[in-house]
């Protein structure tokens, strides 16, 4: 019994440092930046040592595991519980990682007739898909920013884009800012975000700190002006802290306003890594969102996401 004991005050003692990295933010570098994204399994896998305690009657044990959990809970739960959306206009805008020009122009192209996005934004956007999806003539206004490799982004749409820029020069890759004209309704500002990854490859043991750069180098929320729309890949979960700041400045999760804040969305090509919800569409606090929706893309490892945004007219 006293083995058993040690078994599960060790397994709670892993489950309390997890919380300690995910709470206090020390995800910063390697190996907690990728590990934290698995917060969600973690919360659930917590269970299992309640359990034991509670069968084997280990009373302080199930209590501080009970602790855990609730904590667990106050972190994951939030995420699946729906809320109101604001009154306003409608907005459908479409996020897609085409994974270096490998995602399928005609699959996106058929999402595209199907759900009628206003707005879409592509991340990995090399030339070759550029052009590919651009001669299917889907939407007449673009800003695009296509480079080789996985740098380049673009935005579609159906109303005209102007002041088109990088989001930072300095940034790793490239992120496309432009303000979507809609005839009679206010201007919207929209970001094709894509911050670097933090990987874990021993020779780019410096790429969270390079992460960090890239989210803080996207736009801060703000209450004035027209509304800002953020949608893409931004290699970040809501269990990352510098994904959390970003948010907390005044943004809403269009999938955690509609309780699908859970809803994974990379990797989805047969990776053997548990999928982890990393693409996200953000408005700032004035807007809102009715709906939330992730299509599996062939070519992709990643998840087209759709959402019906409600922005104030």
């Amino acid at each position: 019994m006293r083995l058993w004991n040690g078994v599960l005050w060790l397994s709670v003692a892993g489950l309390v440092a997890w919380l300690l990295v995910r709470g206090f933010g020390f995800d910063h570098r390697t190996p907690f930046a990728q590990l934290v994204s698995f917060t969600p399994y973690v919360a659930v896998c917590s269970l299992v040592p309640l359990a034991a305690a509670l069968v084997t009657r280990a009373w302080r044990i199930a209590v501080v595991t009970g602790i855990v959990v609730a904590v667990f809970a106050a972190f994951v739960v939030p995420r699946v519980v729906p809320r109101g959306a604001p009154d306003g206009v409608r907005l459908t805008v479409m996020a897609f990682n085409t994974k270096i020009g490998a995602g399928s122009v005609e699959e996106v192209a058929a999402l595209v007739r199907r759900e009628k996005p206003d707005v879409l934004t592509v991340q990995e956007l090399t030339p070759e898909w550029a052009a590919r999806f651009a001669a299917l003539e889907l939407f007449p206004y673009s800003a695009l920013r296509a480079l080789p490799g996985a740098a380049g982004t673009g935005i579609w749409a159906k109303h005209p884009l102007t002041d088109a820029r990088t989001v930072d020069p300095k940034s790793g890759f490239d992120q496309t800012f432009a303000v979507l004209r809609r005839p009679g309704k206010p201007p919207v500002e929209v970001v094709s975000a894509h911050p670097r990854p933090p990987t874990i490859r021993p020779e780019d043991w410096g790429s969270p700190r390079r992460w960090v750069g890239d989210l803080e180098r996207l736009p801060a929320a703000s209450d004035s002006g027209p509304v800002r729309v953020m949608a893409g890949d931004f290699n970040a979960s809501l269990d990352h802290s510098p994904f959390r700041e970003l948010v907390d400045t005044g943004y809403v999760s269009a999938a955690v306003q509609v309780g699908k804040g859970l809803v994974p969305t990379w990797p989805m090509n047969g990776n053997h890594a548990p999928p982890v919800t990393i693409d996200h569409v953000l408005v700032d606090s004035r807007g809102g969102a009715s709906s939330f929706d992730a299509y599996t893309v062939a070519g992709s490892d990643h998840r087209a996401i759709i959402a019906d945004l409600v922005i104030p007219s």
